[in-house]
Protein backbone atom coordinates (compact mmCIF):
# COMPACT_ATOMS: atom_id res chain seq x y z
CA UNK A 1 0.00 0.00 0.00
CA UNK A 2 1.19 3.38 -0.86
CA UNK A 3 0.70 5.93 1.64
CA UNK A 4 0.93 10.13 0.86
CA UNK A 5 3.57 10.29 4.21
CA UNK A 6 6.28 7.97 5.98
CA UNK A 7 7.72 9.41 9.51
CA UNK A 8 10.42 7.99 10.41
CA UNK A 9 11.07 8.12 14.65
CA UNK A 10 14.36 7.84 16.34
CA UNK A 11 13.37 6.35 20.01
CA UNK A 12 14.68 7.54 23.12
CA UNK A 13 14.24 6.76 26.65
CA UNK A 14 12.47 9.87 27.60
CA UNK A 15 12.65 12.12 23.85
CA UNK A 16 11.07 10.80 20.82
CA UNK A 17 12.01 12.53 17.59
CA UNK A 18 10.14 12.19 14.17
CA UNK A 19 10.83 12.97 10.92
CA UNK A 20 7.28 13.07 8.77
CA UNK A 21 8.19 12.84 5.27
CA UNK A 22 5.65 13.50 1.79
CA UNK A 23 5.43 11.01 -0.90
CA UNK A 24 7.48 13.24 -3.11
CA UNK A 25 10.00 12.79 -0.48
CA UNK A 26 10.06 16.41 1.63
CA UNK A 27 10.30 16.67 4.93
CA UNK A 28 7.37 18.38 6.72
CA UNK A 29 8.41 18.32 9.82
CA UNK A 30 10.90 17.28 12.32
CA UNK A 31 10.42 17.70 16.21
CA UNK A 32 10.96 16.03 19.03
CA UNK A 33 7.85 14.56 21.38
CA UNK A 34 7.62 13.07 24.64
CA UNK A 35 6.28 9.50 25.06
CA UNK A 36 2.76 10.50 25.99
CA UNK A 37 2.80 13.41 22.93
CA UNK A 38 4.09 10.58 20.57
CA UNK A 39 1.08 8.42 21.60
CA UNK A 40 -1.63 10.64 20.77
CA UNK A 41 0.45 11.56 17.76
CA UNK A 42 0.47 8.09 16.78
CA UNK A 43 -3.30 8.40 17.22
CA UNK A 44 -3.91 11.79 15.47
CA UNK A 45 -1.91 10.68 12.63
CA UNK A 46 -3.53 10.14 9.09
CA UNK A 47 -2.95 6.29 8.45
CA UNK A 48 0.96 6.18 7.51
CA UNK A 49 3.74 4.30 7.33
CA UNK A 50 5.37 4.54 10.56
CA UNK A 51 9.29 3.42 10.39
CA UNK A 52 11.70 2.63 13.75
CA UNK A 53 14.97 1.74 14.14
CA UNK A 54 15.40 -1.02 15.86
CA UNK A 55 16.05 -1.07 19.64
CA UNK A 56 15.00 -1.97 23.00
CA UNK A 57 11.62 0.34 22.58
CA UNK A 58 11.05 -0.69 18.73
CA UNK A 59 8.67 -3.63 19.13
CA UNK A 60 6.49 -1.87 22.03
CA UNK A 61 5.75 1.29 19.79
CA UNK A 62 5.88 -0.58 16.36
CA UNK A 63 2.44 -2.72 17.75
CA UNK A 64 1.36 0.62 19.07
CA UNK A 65 1.46 2.33 15.57
CA UNK A 66 -0.53 -0.76 13.70
CA UNK A 67 -2.88 -0.70 16.43
CA UNK A 68 -3.96 2.99 15.39
CA UNK A 69 -3.79 2.12 11.78
CA UNK A 70 -0.53 2.50 10.42
CA UNK A 71 2.17 0.35 8.81
CA UNK A 72 4.62 -0.41 10.76
CA UNK A 73 8.63 -0.92 9.75
CA UNK A 74 11.12 -1.78 12.45
CA UNK A 75 14.88 -1.07 9.89
CA UNK A 76 18.10 -2.74 10.87
CA UNK A 77 20.54 0.18 12.92
CA UNK A 78 23.24 -1.19 9.87
CA UNK A 79 20.72 0.25 7.16
CA UNK A 80 20.22 3.14 8.92
CA UNK A 81 23.72 4.02 9.44
CA UNK A 82 24.74 4.62 5.72
CA UNK A 83 21.66 6.64 5.04
CA UNK A 84 22.42 9.36 7.83
CA UNK A 85 24.13 12.68 6.52
CA UNK A 86 25.41 15.17 9.14
CA UNK A 87 26.39 14.53 12.24
CA UNK A 88 24.67 11.98 14.77
CA UNK A 89 22.35 13.43 16.02
CA UNK A 90 18.33 13.32 16.85
CA UNK A 91 16.92 15.05 13.91
CA UNK A 92 19.43 13.55 11.07
CA UNK A 93 18.37 9.93 12.79
CA UNK A 94 15.06 10.57 12.40
CA UNK A 95 15.92 11.73 8.64
CA UNK A 96 17.39 8.63 7.82
CA UNK A 97 14.55 6.07 9.41
CA UNK A 98 12.52 7.83 7.16
CA UNK A 99 14.56 7.50 3.96
CA UNK A 100 15.48 3.86 4.46
CA UNK A 101 11.52 2.86 4.89
CA UNK A 102 10.75 4.42 1.68
CA UNK A 103 13.79 2.54 -0.15
CA UNK A 104 12.40 -0.66 -1.39
CA UNK A 105 15.92 -3.00 -0.90
CA UNK A 106 15.89 -2.23 2.72
CA UNK A 107 15.52 -5.47 4.77
CA UNK A 108 13.37 -4.99 7.58
CA UNK A 109 13.73 -6.35 11.14
CA UNK A 110 10.72 -8.91 11.47
CA UNK A 111 8.14 -7.38 14.22
CA UNK A 112 7.45 -9.67 17.29
CA UNK A 113 4.57 -10.20 19.54
CA UNK A 114 4.43 -9.42 23.38
CA UNK A 115 4.28 -13.49 23.77
CA UNK A 116 7.79 -13.59 21.94
CA UNK A 117 8.96 -10.68 23.43
CA UNK A 118 8.52 -12.47 27.20
CA UNK A 119 9.84 -15.91 25.89
CA UNK A 120 12.99 -14.26 24.71
CA UNK A 121 13.27 -11.80 27.71
CA UNK A 122 12.97 -15.04 29.98
CA UNK A 123 15.90 -16.67 27.88
CA UNK A 124 17.73 -13.23 28.85
CA UNK A 125 17.11 -13.32 32.30
CA UNK A 126 18.55 -17.08 32.81
CA UNK A 127 21.33 -16.32 30.35
CA UNK A 128 22.05 -13.41 33.12
CA UNK A 129 22.20 -15.52 36.03
CA UNK A 130 24.49 -17.82 33.73
CA UNK A 131 26.97 -15.15 33.66
CA UNK A 132 27.19 -14.05 37.13
CA UNK A 133 27.48 -17.68 38.46
CA UNK A 134 30.53 -17.89 35.97
CA UNK A 135 32.10 -15.05 36.98
CA UNK A 136 31.28 -15.48 41.16
CA UNK A 137 33.02 -18.88 40.26
CA UNK A 138 36.12 -17.19 38.77
CA UNK A 139 36.33 -14.70 41.67
CA UNK A 140 36.35 -17.55 43.99
CA UNK A 141 39.05 -19.44 42.43
CA UNK A 142 41.16 -16.22 41.56
CA UNK A 143 41.63 -15.32 45.22
CA UNK A 144 41.79 -18.33 46.69
CA UNK A 145 45.29 -19.15 44.58
CA UNK A 146 46.15 -15.78 45.69
CA UNK A 147 46.46 -17.69 49.39
CA UNK A 148 48.15 -20.54 47.49
CA UNK A 149 44.77 -22.49 47.08
CA UNK A 150 43.80 -24.25 43.50
CA UNK A 151 40.72 -26.07 43.44
CA UNK A 152 40.29 -28.36 40.02
CA UNK A 153 38.66 -27.39 37.02
CA UNK A 154 34.48 -27.80 36.93
CA UNK A 155 31.94 -26.90 38.57
CA UNK A 156 31.43 -29.50 40.38
CA UNK A 157 35.02 -29.88 42.18
CA UNK A 158 34.05 -25.80 43.37
CA UNK A 159 31.06 -26.89 45.17
CA UNK A 160 33.28 -29.78 46.80
CA UNK A 161 36.06 -27.69 47.76
CA UNK A 162 34.66 -24.79 49.35
CA UNK A 163 33.52 -26.11 52.08
CA UNK A 164 36.75 -28.09 53.13
CA UNK A 165 38.52 -24.94 52.29
CA UNK A 166 36.56 -22.89 54.72
CA UNK A 167 36.46 -25.84 57.33
CA UNK A 168 40.53 -26.16 57.18
CA UNK A 169 42.60 -24.41 59.60
CA UNK A 170 45.84 -25.17 58.93
CA UNK A 171 45.13 -23.39 54.95
CA UNK A 172 46.54 -19.46 54.19
CA UNK A 173 43.49 -18.41 53.97
CA UNK A 174 42.95 -15.40 56.35
CA UNK A 175 40.38 -15.97 58.95
CA UNK A 176 39.20 -12.61 58.45
CA UNK A 177 38.26 -13.54 54.92
CA UNK A 178 36.45 -16.67 55.88
CA UNK A 179 32.91 -15.03 56.23
CA UNK A 180 33.02 -13.08 53.48
CA UNK A 181 33.77 -16.42 51.14
CA UNK A 182 31.06 -18.09 53.54
CA UNK A 183 28.69 -15.66 51.79
CA UNK A 184 29.99 -15.28 48.26
CA UNK A 185 29.93 -19.23 48.15
CA UNK A 186 26.06 -19.20 49.43
CA UNK A 187 25.15 -16.67 46.64
CA UNK A 188 26.76 -19.05 44.31
CA UNK A 189 24.87 -22.00 45.28
CA UNK A 190 21.20 -19.42 45.50
CA UNK A 191 22.17 -18.42 41.59
CA UNK A 192 22.38 -22.18 40.36
CA UNK A 193 18.90 -23.44 42.37
CA UNK A 194 17.41 -20.17 40.29
CA UNK A 195 19.76 -21.32 37.34
CA UNK A 196 17.58 -24.72 37.81
CA UNK A 197 14.28 -23.41 38.30
CA UNK A 198 14.25 -21.06 35.37
CA UNK A 199 15.92 -23.88 33.18
CA UNK A 200 12.86 -26.25 33.89
CA UNK A 201 10.77 -23.34 33.27
CA UNK A 202 11.50 -23.15 30.13
CA UNK A 203 11.37 -26.63 29.23
CA UNK A 204 7.74 -26.66 31.00
CA UNK A 205 7.12 -23.58 28.79
CA UNK A 206 8.84 -25.12 25.40
CA UNK A 207 6.97 -28.62 25.42
CA UNK A 208 3.20 -27.00 26.46
CA UNK A 209 3.79 -24.45 23.18
CA UNK A 210 1.85 -25.31 20.11
CA UNK A 211 4.82 -24.28 17.86
CA UNK A 212 8.06 -25.17 20.15
CA UNK A 213 6.86 -28.31 21.00
CA UNK A 214 6.98 -29.53 17.47
CA UNK A 215 10.14 -27.99 16.90
CA UNK A 216 11.66 -29.74 19.54
CA UNK A 217 11.61 -32.92 17.03
CA UNK A 218 14.16 -31.61 14.97
CA UNK A 219 17.63 -33.44 15.25
CA UNK A 220 19.90 -30.79 18.00
CA UNK A 221 16.50 -29.00 18.92
CA UNK A 222 15.80 -28.22 22.52
CA UNK A 223 13.48 -26.53 24.98
CA UNK A 224 15.99 -23.47 24.84
CA UNK A 225 16.89 -23.84 20.48
CA UNK A 226 12.95 -24.03 20.20
CA UNK A 227 11.73 -21.07 22.12
CA UNK A 228 14.57 -18.93 20.83
CA UNK A 229 13.55 -20.34 17.36
CA UNK A 230 10.15 -19.09 18.04
CA UNK A 231 10.64 -15.55 19.65
CA UNK A 232 12.92 -14.88 16.48
CA UNK A 233 10.97 -16.32 13.59
CA UNK A 234 7.10 -15.87 15.07
CA UNK A 235 4.84 -17.00 12.33
CA UNK A 236 7.54 -16.63 9.74
CA UNK A 237 5.28 -14.68 7.51
CA UNK A 238 8.35 -12.00 7.36
CA UNK A 239 10.54 -14.52 5.48
CA UNK A 240 10.10 -15.08 1.78
CA UNK A 241 11.37 -18.68 2.56
CA UNK A 242 13.28 -21.26 4.82
CA UNK A 243 16.44 -19.56 2.93
CA UNK A 244 16.01 -16.36 3.74
CA UNK A 245 15.46 -16.98 7.64
CA UNK A 246 18.43 -18.71 7.60
CA UNK A 247 20.36 -16.02 6.19
CA UNK A 248 18.94 -13.62 8.14
CA UNK A 249 20.33 -15.99 11.19
CA UNK A 250 23.75 -15.48 9.51
CA UNK A 251 23.66 -19.35 8.75
CA UNK A 252 23.94 -19.16 5.48
CA UNK A 253 27.38 -19.00 3.92
CA UNK A 254 28.71 -16.19 2.23
CA UNK A 255 29.17 -15.40 -1.40
CA UNK A 256 32.16 -13.63 -3.19
CA UNK A 257 31.60 -12.96 -6.20
CA UNK A 258 34.21 -11.55 -8.98
CA UNK A 259 34.72 -11.91 -12.78
CA UNK A 260 31.57 -14.16 -13.21
CA UNK A 261 33.09 -16.58 -10.43
CA UNK A 262 31.83 -17.05 -7.09
CA UNK A 263 33.17 -18.21 -4.13
CA UNK A 264 31.29 -19.82 -1.00
CA UNK A 265 33.54 -18.24 1.96
CA UNK A 266 31.52 -19.46 5.26
CA UNK A 267 29.72 -17.45 7.80
CA UNK A 268 29.92 -14.19 8.96
CA UNK A 269 29.80 -13.55 12.74
CA UNK A 270 28.96 -9.71 12.22
CA UNK A 271 25.36 -10.52 11.05
CA UNK A 272 22.55 -12.11 12.02
CA UNK A 273 21.30 -13.15 15.65
CA UNK A 274 24.32 -14.49 17.30
CA UNK A 275 22.86 -15.26 20.46
CA UNK A 276 20.26 -17.76 18.15
CA UNK A 277 23.11 -19.02 15.88
CA UNK A 278 25.50 -19.60 18.99
CA UNK A 279 22.28 -22.05 20.30
CA UNK A 280 21.45 -23.70 17.53
CA UNK A 281 25.09 -24.73 16.20
CA UNK A 282 25.41 -26.00 20.14
CA UNK A 283 22.95 -27.78 19.86
CA UNK A 284 23.83 -29.50 16.58
CA UNK A 285 26.67 -30.37 17.63
CA UNK A 286 26.00 -32.05 20.27
CA UNK A 287 23.94 -34.23 18.14
CA UNK A 288 26.86 -34.72 15.51
CA UNK A 289 29.24 -35.88 18.10
CA UNK A 290 26.74 -38.32 19.44
CA UNK A 291 25.83 -39.65 15.33
CA UNK A 292 27.69 -43.32 15.37
CA UNK A 293 25.12 -45.46 13.18
CA UNK A 294 22.85 -43.45 10.72
CA UNK A 295 19.27 -44.38 11.29
CA UNK A 296 17.41 -41.85 9.32
CA UNK A 297 18.30 -40.48 5.68
CA UNK A 298 19.24 -37.08 7.13
CA UNK A 299 21.41 -38.78 9.55
CA UNK A 300 22.97 -40.60 5.99
CA UNK A 301 23.38 -36.92 5.14
CA UNK A 302 25.14 -36.24 8.14
CA UNK A 303 27.57 -38.64 7.99
CA UNK A 304 28.52 -38.11 4.31
CA UNK A 305 29.32 -34.26 5.68
CA UNK A 306 31.33 -35.71 8.46
CA UNK A 307 33.24 -38.08 6.43
CA UNK A 308 33.92 -34.79 3.65
CA UNK A 309 34.27 -31.70 5.56
CA UNK A 310 34.47 -32.93 9.14
CA UNK A 311 31.96 -32.53 12.41
CA UNK A 312 32.35 -28.95 13.05
CA UNK A 313 31.19 -27.77 9.28
CA UNK A 314 28.71 -30.70 9.41
CA UNK A 315 27.12 -28.85 12.56
CA UNK A 316 26.87 -25.79 10.96
CA UNK A 317 24.94 -27.41 7.63
CA UNK A 318 22.69 -29.28 10.24
CA UNK A 319 21.75 -25.54 11.87
CA UNK A 320 21.17 -24.44 8.44
CA UNK A 321 18.93 -27.08 7.34
CA UNK A 322 17.17 -27.30 10.67
CA UNK A 323 15.97 -23.40 10.74
CA UNK A 324 14.65 -23.84 6.98
CA UNK A 325 12.92 -26.99 7.65
CA UNK A 326 11.89 -25.04 11.16
CA UNK A 327 10.39 -22.22 8.99
CA UNK A 328 8.79 -24.48 6.50
CA UNK A 329 6.97 -26.59 9.57
CA UNK A 330 5.70 -22.97 10.96
CA UNK A 331 4.43 -21.61 7.95
CA UNK A 332 2.83 -25.00 6.66
CA UNK A 333 1.63 -26.12 9.76
CA UNK A 334 2.94 -29.32 9.35
CA UNK A 335 4.91 -31.68 11.91
CA UNK A 336 8.19 -33.25 11.46
CA UNK A 337 8.92 -36.68 9.96
CA UNK A 338 11.94 -38.78 10.60
CA UNK A 339 12.24 -41.13 7.56
CA UNK A 340 14.06 -44.43 9.09
CA UNK A 341 16.28 -46.86 7.30
CA UNK A 342 13.71 -49.12 7.43
CA UNK A 343 10.84 -46.62 5.71
CA UNK A 344 13.57 -45.68 3.35
CA UNK A 345 14.09 -49.09 2.39
CA UNK A 346 10.12 -49.82 1.85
Amino acid sequence: MTYSTTVGVDLAKNVIQISVVSSRGKELCNRSLTRKKFAEFLGKQKPSLVAFESCATSHYWARAAERHGHEARIIPPKAVAPIRQGHKTDSNDAQAVAEAARRPKIKEAPMKTVEQQGLQAIHRSRELLIQESTALSNHIRSLLMEFGIVIKRGFASLLRAVPEILEDGENELPDLYRPTLHRIYTRLLELREDIEAMTGEVERLAKGHPICGKLMALEGIGPIGALLLYATMGSGVAFSSGREFAAYLGLAPKQYSSGGKTTIVGLSKKIGNSRLRSVLILGARAYVYKLKEPKSSKDRWLKAIIERNGESRAAIALANKNVRTAWAMVTQGTEYQRRTQLEMAA
